[in-house]
């Protein structure tokens, strides 16, 4: 497994969110969330396949949130969230300030993951919403 600073194409993306059982949107919604990535890690297998990835979105100022680390089923014993997991952070060590906002949204088998980078439930302090448009 090779880890990459790049943003993957808007098709590897599509395609990886799919083998995920994950929402995909449009093609050119998944174009534009990709632009607007601040940072974006892949995970590519030796013939450059796409395996897993990881973006930070946000205002590059007062507030980050991690998204999209998606690994292949395949794949996801072999350490490869921690792989992006550490590019990600490594980026919020070294660009966001002390007083910035990191967010994360997790579904259950990500809590682990993310409370070994630091990362803390906030309820019942905070509670996370959604609204569809």
């Amino acid at each position: 497994m090779n880890i990459f600073h790049e943003i993957p194409s808007t098709k590897e993306y599509i395609d990886l969110r799919h083998r995920a059982d994950l929402r995909t949107g449009t093609v050119t919604d998944a174009a534009t969330a990709l632009a607007n990535s601040l940072f974006c890690v892949t995970l590519r297998d030796e013939l450059s396949g796409l395996i897993g990835m990881g973006r930070i979105i946000g205002d590059g100022g007062c507030y980050y949130q991690i998204v999209d680390v998606i690994v292949n089923s395949d794949s996801q014993d072999h350490g490869s969230g921690g792989m992006v997991m550490r590019e990600l952070v490594g980026y919020l060590d070294q660009h966001a300030s002390e007083t910035a906002e990191v967010l994360v949204i997790s579904d259950l088998t990500g809590l682990k993951l993310y409370q070994e980078y630091g990362f803390k439930l906030v309820y019942p302090d905070f509670y996370g919403m959604v609204r569809k448009p």
